[in-house]
């Protein structure tokens, strides 16, 4: 929970494009479609756009802290938000990776087309 709790509320939308992503690319892996394919890269963009979307939006938001709080410790606070900031990265990432390499289980599995 505090790794959820770091990366803001984006990181629900990440989990919502996860339990959308996973299983389609499970699908795709087992009987692979064209179809199923276009709908994975489009989530795929999705979910780059939602993942560096909350990174920046994190770090935009440890950058005005740092501005409105001057008596803290601003090199300490700004780690701290860079680190929370990085949890969409690592979400989003870990997601893209599993979707991918189900879809290359998918693509190996495709028969090939003797024309």
């Amino acid at each position: 929970m505090d790794f959820l709790r770091a990366g803001g509320f984006n990181m629900f939308l990440l989990l919502a494009l996860g339990l959308v992503m996973l299983p389609t690319a499970i699908r795709f892996a087992i009987d692979a479609s064209a179809q199923r394919l276009s709908i994975l890269r489009a989530l795929s963009w999705a979910l780059l756009a939602a993942t560096l979307t909350g990174f920046v939006s994190g770090l935009a938001s440890t950058c005005r802290f740092v501005v409105d709080h001057p008596e803290e410790p601003a090199l300490q606070v700004l780690l701290i938000g860079f680190a929370e900031s990085t949890a969409n990265l690592v979400l989003g990432g870990g997601i893209a990776a599993l979707t991918w390499i189900l879809v290359a289980v998918g693509v190996r599995r495709m028969p090939s087309d003797h024309v």
